[in-house]
């Protein structure tokens, strides 16, 4: 058993996964296979659409955001709500226009990353 009382630093999310400010916060916790972390969106920022082979689940834990599966409807999250993505479905999400956007994202194996959101798929 290990017990991690300061993981790092949190880290600005890198150009080519995400549009705008989109910041790392620590791990809450890792294992071999799956890891949980904070992740704080700014207003506007999103990720890249992206997938994972075995699925991600994200908790919303404060403002307004936005998600999409690749052909699915545009949805607005909020604070409290869960989004499950399923094994290898192509998504992104990040904070609607004029608010930030945190939420606890649980990933379970690696992250695929693909070409970035056009401006009107996130204006839906």
């Amino acid at each position: 058993m290990d017990v991690n009382r300061h993981p790092g630093d949190a880290t600005k999310g890198p150009d080519e996964r995400f549009s705008g400010d989109v910041w790392l916060w620590p791990r809450i916790g890792a294992t071999a296979h799956a890891e949980v972390r904070n992740v704080l969106f700014t207003p506007g920022s999103h990720s890249a659409w992206h997938r994972h082979p075995a699925g991600q689940v994200l908790h919303v834990t404060e403002g307004v955001g936005l998600v999409q599966s690749r052909g699915g409807e545009l949805q607005e999250i909020r604070a409290g709500d869960t989004v499950i993505c399923h094994p290898g479905e192509e998504h992104w999400h990040g904070a609607a226009p004029g608010t930030f956007m945190t939420h606890i994202a649980v990933t379970d194996g690696p992250t695929e990353w693909q070409e970035h959101v056009k401006d009107e798929e996130y204006r839906g």
